[in-house]
């Protein structure tokens, strides 16, 4: 009698302990097919304040994460959620709007820098 109760406890205690995720979407176990990465050469960036107004502009773009502004290289990149519309026009716009001129504009699926610093990983 022990030994079928011990067995239905364990049974109940698996069949409680497995997540429900019939009728779920799997999640996407690589960033690289849920984001894009964007890449926009800045011209006229000579400073920090300047890489911090460009930074301010680039945070209006929902969900615009990881933005890495490169001074010496004239380059700020980040990246948004795939199904983000971020197009270039709208980041030339933002690019004049912080006071600089926009360069070339690269879209990928995959990062442009390797590793981001820790405190830019938000």
């Amino acid at each position: 009698m022990k030994a079928k109760i011990s067995g239905l406890i364990l049974v109940l205690v698996v069949v409680f302990s497995v997540p429900d995720t019939f009728g779920q979407q799997p999640e996407r176990d690589t960033v690289s097919k849920i984001h894009k990465y964007v890449k926009v050469e800045v011209k006229g960036m000579a400073c920090p304040f300047c890489a911090y107004g460009l930074e301010k502009q680039l945070k209006k773009i929902n969900g615009a994460k990881e933005i890495y502004i490169d001074i010496q290289k004239g380059y700020a990149t980040f990246r948004v959620s795939g199904k983000n519309d971020v197009t270039k026009e709208k980041l030339d716009k933002i690019v004049i709007d912080a006071g600089f001129k926009p360069g070339n504009i690269t879209f990928s699926n995959k990062p442009f820098i390797k590793s981001i610093p820790e405190k830019i990983r938000k």
